[in-house]
């Protein structure tokens, strides 16, 4: 999912700024109500109504019915049986008892037509760790389940933050675009009527207007953005992707690291992707034993009683027995030393990737921390940037009118006083999604 994200910000920012939003903004002509969202009540939605975490949700209480039920195996398994048989000659209905022989061999109860039923129960009493073994991987996988959902959740939190941010960012953007527009029109009704009066070339004329028209063909672009990406947010809330919704900018306070550093690379480390490592870790721990368990004998208890009947009987005759039995293995063709082999390579395999996944998110971590600072430095200086583009877009306005300067250093200007807006979009933005991030990774609310 973050992959996903990432494919469609390439490295716009987030959050735009609230006086952009105002200037150039677009009526709203679809004709249906616009529903409005903080970015608070998108993730919140998005936890309730994300069909990726439901579905995990249901995968996490699946496995936790599971570990469950392999650990009443431990109980045994009572069992109805029955069956019915016909043989080719008499057979004796029920086992041979000293009471049944008090009227002779003769008297001994004896039919072709036999019926047996009852009930029969048998419970493990040794599998050479088997069991045991079985039981703690099903509970190990119960609670592999529980750390994935908890992780999905933090990874939706940042994808609705990363989403909303994009939407917001793209629309600043469209907002400085259209002032850009708006005063490029302005200008070339001047520079008309100034062109026909013979006080400037026609060649000023022709450059503005090639500007006007990249600038366009720059808005159509931004604007074919901002859809795919509230197309994107919408769907991930869980919401018709054509909704007509309208997103509340944050505030724009620049979010504050609550933890020091080292405090936040201990929390990495024992967050859930790393819970998961560990646990598949000790799943595969637990495999090597239930391999070992197959060279060890095993041991079992059985209890069955029976009703027997037969036409030659007035009433049908009880048996009842209890068994204890052992199996010991000898040989099965060395499947039993392959699969021990298999079971000790995954485990070398989960330790090396439990030490991976701790190196990766340690280096995440590194990074997220980086560009937060980055970003908020970024934000600092778009913010000077901007008050001295407006005032230089200003100066050059005033030289050009009076034949100071060229027609180009306006245009210069102007474009300029455009990309210090969005770029104070962006890194407003990238604080935000790198705050976030920070959270994700360490799935606390550590920056606010």
């Amino acid at each position: 999912m973050k992959t996903l994200v990432i494919a469609l910000m390439f490295s716009l920012g987030l959050f735009q700024p609230g006086e952009a939003l105002a200037i150039g903004s677009k009526p709203d002509n679809s004709g249906s109500a616009r529903i409005r969202m903080t970015l608070d009540e998108a993730i919140r939605e998005a936890l309730e109504s994300n069909p990726g975490i439901k579905a995990l949700s249901h995968q996490s209480r699946a496995a936790g019915l599971e570990a469950t039920g392999v650990a009443l195996t431990r109980l045994g398994s009572l069992d109805g049986i029955g069956w019915y048989s016909r043989y080719q000659d008499d057979q004796i209905v029920r086992p041979m008892a000293s009471e049944l022989m008090a009227g002779g061999f003769a008297g001994l109860p004896f039919d072709r037509n036999q019926v047996h039923y009852g009930l029969t129960y048998q419970v493990p009493l040794y599998l050479g760790g088997a069991l045991t073994g079985r039981i703690k991987i099903a509970s190990l996988e119960a609670k592999k389940s529980t750390a994935l959902l908890e992780g999905t959740r933090w990874q939706v939190r940042y994808n609705v933050t990363a989403l909303f941010a994009g939407v917001l960012t793209l629309e600043a953007q469209d907002s400085a675009v259209l002032n850009h527009i708006a005063v490029l029109e302005k200008t070339l009704q001047r520079l008309d009527l100034m062109v026909e009066q013979g006080k400037l070339p026609e060649l000023d004329r022709l450059k503005v207007r090639e500007q006007l028209a990249g600038v366009r063909a720059q808005q159509a672009s931004v604007q074919a953005e901002s859809i795919r990406a509230r197309t994107l947010l919408l769907t991930l809330l869980g919401r018709d992707p054509a909704e007509n919704l309208s997103l509340e900018p944050p505030s724009e306070e620049i979010p504050v690291l609550l933890e020091s550093p080292q405090a936040l690379r201990e929390g990495v480390l024992a967050a859930s992707p790393i819970q998961q490592a560990e646990l598949a870790a000790a799943q595969a721990k637990s495999a090597v034993g239930v391999a070992r368990s197959e060279f060890l004998p095993s041991i079992a208890a059985r209890a069955n009683l029976l009703e027997n009947e037969a036409p030659s009987l007035d009433s049908p005759l009880r048996t009842w027995d209890v068994t204890v039995g052992v199996s010991l293995p000898i040989f099965n063709g060395g499947s039993r030393e392959v699969r021990f082999a298999a079971a000790r390579e995954k485990q070398l395999a989960t330790r090396e990737a439990l030490e991976k996944s701790r190196l990766d998110a340690a280096a995440q971590l590194e990074q997220a921390l980086a560009n937060f600072t980055a970003a908020v430095t970024r934000e600092q200086a778009a913010r000077e940037r901007i008050a001295a583009a407006e005032e230089a877009a200003r100066i050059e306005q005033v030289r050009y009118e009076t034949g100071a300067d060229t027609i180009e250093d306006l245009l210069r200007a102007w474009a300029l006083e455009q990309d210090s807006r969005a770029e104070l979009a962006r890194s407003r933005g990238d604080v935000h999604i790198s705050a976030q991030w920070i959270n994700t990774l360490v799935e606390k609310e550590v920056v606010q």
